[in-house]
């Protein structure tokens, strides 16, 4: 029996998605060729030791970018003799040499800076780091899991055309949210245009504020809706909408579950402007709800949206208000995207993904 180590560090973080999925199919699997050890952070363990009973679930608190995930992580590793790693993101101890497999989601901190409050040069050091961290991953992991065609073709160019054959594409995918739709008050009876994420600089955000401005002269009754966390981009974005005087553009910050769902069922479409993206679940997500997308046509978008989103430039305000003025105004176009989302969804799927990164685990280990 083959002991394969999952570093699940992140699975409890607004990226973790993809781990707690992978390491839930992974158990449904039953699989008898291999033991499992699962590692997290302490304050989570008891609670997926209870999740995933025949598998072990251990401590790693080690943070990313640190000392700390560079020396005592990697003995940690070593203490537990794996045959097999699986780094689920490029961070892990430059030492370790044994038989790995890594997950890369996306490739937007290669092609962008998002500084924030950080001192340019302390984010241009940074950054120069994990390029060259990416670099060795890839040269030295036996298989690289990506979730997109456009990802694995982006490090391909990124690392000059070399190992071309370690990149294996497992599609990751969306889930319908379970809670029950909770209502969002004020919004309630009013038309709107919505987006759900971060407001780093590569979502575009501003874009999107512009076209809207431009839509909203011919369309007086519209609402524009930002939900996700308040940080810096987003602070950013609310004295812009104050200095320019955008009217009815409301930044929610977190909203639960629920309010999402309810925001997807009620909004006239779901917006993304994103200039660079690893997959893109929020896109899943609204066409469970039958939501129609409009979706900018960069980096791996059409692969995720298929022929379910009306596509523009997301360096063009003008398509951008085009696209807003079709949707709206053709009702035949609307049900049509809505039904082809039906379909759409249908091609992405947990359980696949982690049949397919199980068969590179069985690859790697020989088995």
């Amino acid at each position: 029996m083959s002991r394969i180590v999952i570093d699940a560090r992140i699975i409890e973080t607004s990226t973790g998605l993809y781990m707690q999925r992978l390491v839930y199919f992974l158990h449904k699997m039953q699989d008898e060729e291999n033991e499992y050890i699962i590692l997290i952070p302490e304050q989570h363990v008891a609670k997926w030791q209870s999740k995933l009973p025949r598998f072990s679930v251990q401590a790693a608190n080690q943070k990313w970018y640190t000392f700390a995930e560079q020396w005592s992580f990697y003995w940690q590793l070593k203490s537990l003799h794996p045959d097999l790693v699986h780094f689920t993101m490029p961070q892990q101890p430059l030492l370790w040499t044994q038989p790995a497999i890594t997950t890369i989601h996306d490739t937007t901190l290669l092609r962008f800076d998002n500084i924030d409050d950080m001192h340019p040069i302390e984010y241009k050091m940074r950054k120069a780091i994990f390029q060259s961290l990416v670099r060795v991953v890839v040269w030295r992991a036996a298989r690289i899991l990506v979730p997109t065609a456009f990802v694995r073709n982006d490090l391909i160019k990124f690392v000059h055309g070399k190992h071309e054959e370690k990149f294996i594409i497992t599609l990751e995918a969306g889930e319908p949210v379970d809670d029950e739709p909770e209502m969002i008050q004020y919004l309630v009876d009013k038309k709107f245009f919505f987006f759900v994420g971060n407001a780093f600089p590569y979502k575009n955000l501003t874009r999107t504020i512009l076209a809207y401005r431009e839509f909203k002269k011919d369309h007086p009754e519209y609402h524009l809706v930002f939900a996700g966390k308040k940080e810096f981009f987003y602070e950013q974005l609310e004295t812009f909408i104050k200095e320019e005087k955008i009217p009815d553009v409301h930044i929610l910050g977190f909203i639960s579950d629920g309010e999402k769902r309810w925001a997807f069922q009620h909004a006239s479409a779901f917006v993304t402007a994103s200039l660079s993206e690893g997959f893109h679940i929020p896109i899943l997500e609204a066409l469970y709800e039958d939501c129609p997308v409009i979706s900018s046509n960069a980096s791996c978008l059409p692969e995720v949206a298929g022929d379910a989103a009306l596509y523009f430039d997301p360096h063009s305000t003008d398509d951008l208000v085009t696209k807003m003025k079709l949707l709206e105004s053709d009702e035949g176009l609307r049900n049509e995207l809505i039904a082809k989302g039906r379909v759409q969804v249908k091609k992405f799927s947990w359980e696949k993904m982690t049949k397919e990164t199980h068969d590179s685990y069985r690859v790697v280990l020989g088995s």
